[in-house]
């Protein structure tokens, strides 16, 4: 970055590793300006470089965390959905895209409401938004198309998710097929 930088003359960024005389390896984040003469000429680098370790281990803890929750979903026996705080969704579980036969770009946001019943989607949505306004826990059935095109009665159930302070994340959901 920094050769980048004194080439064509921009600003850099960048984050690397660093093996401190301890032994011990550190993240450092760099970020400089190349100063140059009037004719061009790199005159020198001028920036600053913050240790950023702490940073880099709470974001590995995070990817473990949501790789752990991502396997722990797909191989659930029911359909997981989540949404964030603004109503949409943001996650469909393997057994969801199975069962509906499609992808995650198409579920996303409100595209799982094509899924569901013409007849039922008008009060499944007003259901949704009742309780997701409320912050309380729902429960309601309704028909969603299967991948074949056939229509099965599910139940969902969903809960209100919350930080450690407090602040409200959306929702997170189960649905099970309870056609028989």
């Amino acid at each position: 970055e920094v050769s980048r930088a004194l080439a064509g003359g921009a600003d850099y960024e960048t984050e690397y590793r660093i093996l401190r005389p301890d032994g011990k390896v550190s993240w450092i984040a760099g970020l400089g300006r190349v100063q140059f003469a009037h004719d061009g000429t790199p005159v020198s680098i001028r920036g600053v470089v913050r240790d950023i370790t702490t940073r880099k281990g709470v974001e590995e803890a995070l990817k473990e965390s949501e790789a752990r929750f991502r396997s722990v979903a797909n191989a659930a026996p029911v359909m997981i959905w989540m949404s964030g705080p603004d109503k949409l969704c943001n996650f469909f579980n393997d057994g969801w895209l199975n069962f509906t036969g499609r992808k995650m770009e198409q579920e996303l946001g409100a595209g799982w409401a094509e899924g569901v019943h013409p007849d039922d989607l008008k009060r499944c949505l007003e259901v949704y938004e009742r309780f997701f306004d409320a912050r309380q826990p729902f429960s309601m059935e309704y028909r969603l198309r299967r991948y074949d095109g056939d229509y099965r009665w599910v139940m969902d159930h969903g809960v209100p998710r919350f930080a450690s302070d407090g602040a409200f994340l959306g929702f997170i959901g189960t649905v099970a097929d309870i056609t028989e």
